[in-house]
C-alpha cells in the first residue's frame, strides 16, 4: 500500500513523551505506532533482549537438528522422520513465541480493514 496522505499533529509535550515512551517500548517508531492504532492493531512491548538471545539459541538447535538429518541421509542412515517431526515441532514453538510476543494483536474486524484496502486502490 502506497502512502500519499501527509499528517500533522500537534501534541502536547507531555503528549509527546507518552507517544515516544509508548514507541520505544514497543520497538517501533511513532508513525508505526499510529498506524497500528488506527488499524485496530494493539502493538505488544519488546521482549527483552534476552528473549532474542534465547530464541536465537533455540534455532541454533533446529540448525544442527537439520545437519544431523541431512547427514543421516546422505549416510544411509535408518528411518529420519522422527528427527523431522521433532524439527516441525520446534519450528512450530518459535514461530508461536514470536506471534506471542512480538506480534501486533488484531482487535477490529479483519473484513472490515481488508475491504478498506480492496476499495483503496
Amino acid at each position: 500500500m502506497k502512502r500519499k496522505i501527509k499528517k500533522n499533529f500537534w501534541f502536547s509535550t507531555r503528549e509527546d513523551a507518552a507517544l515516544k515512551r509508548k514507541a520505544k517500548k514497543c520497538g517501533v517508531t511513532e508513525a508505526a505506532l499510529i498506524r497500528m492504532l488506527v488499524t485496530d492493531f494493539v502493538p505488544k512491548e519488546a521482549p527483552p533482549w534476552r528473549f532474542y538471545k534465547e530464541l536465537n539459541e533455540l534455532n541454533m538447535v533446529c540448525v544442527h537438528l537439520r545437519q544431523l538429518v541431512a547427514t543421516a541421509n546422505r549416510e544411509g542412515y535408518t528411518n529420519t522422520d522422527e528427527i523431522e517431526r521433532v524439527i516441525g515441532q520446534i519450528d512450530f514453538f518459535i514461530l508461536n513465541i514470536k506471534r506471542h510476543y512480538t506480534l501486533p494483536e488484531y482487535k477490529g474486524k479483519l473484513v472490515d480493514l481488508y475491504e478498506e484496502e480492496l476499495y483503496e486502490g
